[in-house]
């Protein structure tokens, strides 16, 4: 089993690749991989409490970990009330860490 961090930038609602980088996503969670998701800059959209982000959504039905830069909510204005739940807040210490415990971090 490996471990992966996706770091997801773009809006899915604007860039159709962000749909396939979620699917991915959920295949690896699907074959028993640690796979969780960091959103930052404009990948935090579907993230607020109300959007229909259908990607997003699935994968949190499925129970991946998924969080949300703190910087980028600030710069546009959200908070952790604004989430959906079950996403968390993080900074970008994440990444590093990822990187130092030998996981596979992909960004998008």
């Amino acid at each position: 089993m490996s471990k992966y961090l996706f770091i997801q930038s773009q809006d899915p609602f604007t860039e159709g690749r962000a749909r396939h980088q979620f699917e991915l996503i959920g295949q690896l969670h699907e074959a028993g991989h640690d796979v969780s998701v960091l959103l930052v800059q404009n990948g935090v959209t579907p993230a607020r409490r109300g959007a229909r982000g259908e990607g997003l959504d699935q994968l949190l039905n499925r129970d991946v970990a998924i969080y949300a830069d703190v910087f980028s909510l600030e710069q546009r204005e959200l908070d952790e009330a604004d989430l959906k739940d079950r996403i968390g807040v993080s900074g970008l210490h994440i990444i590093i860490d990822a990187m130092l415990a030998r996981g596979k971090v992909i960004w998008h």
